[in-house]
């Protein structure tokens, strides 16, 4: 419906210049035909989240929804469905918000780049692929969180699995030890196409054998994707490997949106820019938005949910007037809803690295800037859909912290949480989250260090983190490189992002609080012991020439020198949650505390974070929530029975 609107004028047709057909009629091509509906929903943002509620609620006929994009349309963009081209999309402010961070005083002073999908599907258009679940233990803790056994690992078990399509392994995988799954743990209908890469390189086995050697493991897990992902493997990716969009990404664009553009109850505007959400009485009643420089208004009859992502979506609360009153006061909004956790709880997962060049004849992707070889996989791509262009960087693990430290170790880490969480500042939220993460610390069973190799070389330079330049391309006129990374999963450290200006256009302040706590130090620097001790062992030491990171003046062998090292370079694996927390600013229907007809749907609502990339519980949470708001709305829906799945 429209409130005010200032046309463009001319002979614009519903989907542009004289009434052109359009191939995917959901899809407005102005601002005009998107307003020309009278909707039940208005969905803030068409990423990963966004378009998978607006395809679910979509599927009753009567009930019309309306979802507003600020990127543009990438369907068939070649940077976007080929998996290789996804770092020529990071740092690209075409793709790429590029959100910085304040300087990171417990890294340095570095400012980081924060990559965010600026496009139809959000970061799942942009994202590594690689499809990774959390354990049954982070679930269930936000199900102790936030009171509701509803978003315990059993309750969201149908939503993994109703979100995705497992892919056959490919049949030239004759060894599928290092491939672990079975198919009870997996969905077969889902949008979101998963597969494990069609080839593979040797030094991948090198680097599992070694892990297994130094964690004393013997076996792998039975599925990593079942709950438990302690162990070595390599992972799913997001790709598609059968069927028209084979060898492409499979992200929430095409999996929720392009499938379902034929509905007439759905209706998508792109370039569009949503400054406020319009409050009357506390009561969530339309948004408004700059399209094409023009100020328009689009009202509501049910809800607006929230789809912004863990920084966009605290910036258009706090815009709206819902946040810290003191925020607000100081970027010049006025408070209509104080809801001090808007924004606070910033969490993202923290990665340390080791570089390494590789001895003569062993081979990572660097053989790509090959010409011939380059070629060669470019003709299997284009002609097959298959080989190394369509590949992800799919190995890694999990292992307990509490395995890879002495008992005097883990009591010090413990004693410094406690400590904080006994301060006079200590939320009563965060000192239950810090609860979870210290049991997390003293289990032999919990996945909080995840362990990568990325078969490639980095810019491990500060002036990389700032500008996203870490991945250079590969190149074949000098030893093979690779890089080992360990991953923290449960930080101490809680960041923040905040408005700094009533002006929408203008970036909030973002705060990570990267290794602010001296026990997210120490829990890397024991990852990243792990990984210099699988250099040592006999799968690994003979293959390496050298390493090129840390500098040799880092001594690994000892302590001290570890924890420096950590210090020194640290990446944020862009899986942000939090600002929005179950718990704190939404109730566990997803509801905005204090204001009706308002939700939030994204990564910003986990109450704490969970171990392993994110994507696949963001899908997970936006299946669950649509859900939520049928049922709040008496609207059909079928009820998941969790008896007939394997638990």
């Amino acid at each position: 419906m429209i409130a005010t609107t200032e046309a463009n004028g001319g002979n614009e047709g519903l989907y542009g210049i004289d009434s052109a057909s359009n191939p995917l009629p959901a899809l407005a091509a102005c601002a005009r035909g998107f307003l020309s509906e009278d909707y039940d929903f208005i969905i803030i943002g068409g990423g990963t989240a966004g378009l998978a509620v607006a395809a679910r609620l979509t599927e009753d006929p009567t009930i019309v929804v309306g979802v507003l994009e600020i990127g543009k349309s990438r369907l068939d963009d070649p940077l976007v469905d080929n998996p290789a081209a996804f770092v020529q999309m990071l740092g690209n402010p075409e793709y790429d918000h590029g959100f910085k961070t304040v300087p990171q005083q417990g890294n340095r002073g570095i400012e980081h780049h924060l990559s965010r999908g600026k496009a139809l599907g959000g970061s799942s258009a942009i994202n590594y692929m690689m499809y990774v679940r959390g354990s049954d233990a982070d679930h269930d803790d936000w199900a102790a969180l936030v009171g509701d056994s509803g978003w315990s690992s059993k309750a969201l078990r149908p939503y993994m699995h109703k979100h995705e399509t497992l892919e056959p392994i490919d049949e030239s995988i004759l060894d599928q030890t290092n491939y672990p799954h079975v198919g009870e743990h997996h969905g077969t209908s889902g949008p979101v196409h998963t597969s494990f890469n069609d080839n593979s390189l040797p030094i991948s086995d090198s680097v599992i054998k070694a892990w297994d050697e130094v964690a004393g493991l013997s076996k792998k897990p039975t599925d990593p994707w079942s709950g438990d992902h302690i162990g070595f493997f390599n992972t799913l990716g997001a790709v598609a490997r059968s069927g028209p969009h084979k060898g492409k990404r499979s992200y929430a664009a095409r999996g929720y949106f392009q499938a379902n553009a034929g509905r007439p109850n759905l209706k998508v505007l792109c370039e569009a820019h949503v400054t406020k959400i319009i409050l009357e009485n506390g009561i969530a009643k339309g948004v408004e938005f700059v399209y094409d420089g023009m100020h328009e208004t689009v009202y509501v009859k049910k809800e607006v949910i929230l789809a912004g992502g863990t920084i966009n979506s605290p910036q258009i609360l706090e815009l709206s007037g819902i946040g810290d009153p003191a925020i607000l006061k100081q970027a010049g909004v006025d408070c209509k809803i104080e809801l001090p956790g808007v924004g606070r709880n910033l969490q993202d997962h923290v990665v340390a690295v080791i570089g390494l060049d590789l001895k003569p004849g062993n081979m990572t992707s660097d053989i790509l800037g090959d010409p011939d070889v380059m070629e060669a996989a470019t003709k299997a791509y284009v002609e097959h859909q298959r080989g190394p262009l369509t590949s992800v960087s799919g190995t890694q693990g999990f292992f307990p912290y509490k395995n890879v430290v002495s008992s005097d170790e883990l009591e010090n880490t413990v004693k410094g949480i406690r400590e904080i969480q006994h301060a006079a500042d200590t939320t009563p939220f965060y000192r239950r989250q810090l609860n979870q993460v210290i049991a997390h610390l003293e289990s032999d069973k919990s996945a909080n260090l995840q362990y990568l190799m990325i078969p490639a070389g980095a810019n491990l330079t500060a002036e990389a983190l700032r500008t996203q330049k870490v991945w250079p391309p590969p190149d074949n006129t000098r030893a093979h490189r690779m890089a080992l990374g360990p991953a923290l999963q449960y930080p101490v450290s809680r960041g923040s992002c905040h408005i700094r200006s009533a002006d929408p256009s203008v970036h909030p302040v973002i705060d990570p609080a990267y290794l602010k706590h001296p026990a997210d130090v120490t829990v890397l620097a024991a990852g990243l012991n792990f990984m210099h001790k699988a250099t040592k062992t006999k799968h690994l030491a003979p293959l390496v020439q050298k390493r090129s990171y840390p500098p040799e003046y880092r001594d690994l062998d000892n302590a001290a020198d570890r924890e420096e090292a950590v210090k020194d370079w640290v990446m944020g694996e862009y899986h942000l949650i939090g600002t929005c927390a179950m718990g704190e600013v939404v109730d566990s229907r997803l509801r905005v505390k204090g204001v009706q007809g308002l939700r939030v749907v994204d990564a910003s609502v986990f109450p704490n974070h969970v171990s392993g990339n994110i994507c696949s519980s963001v899908y997970t949470v936006a299946e669950k929530a649509a859900d939520l708001i049928k049922e709040d709305w008496g609207i059909a829906f079928e009820v998941p029975d969790v008896s007939k799945l394997e638990l």
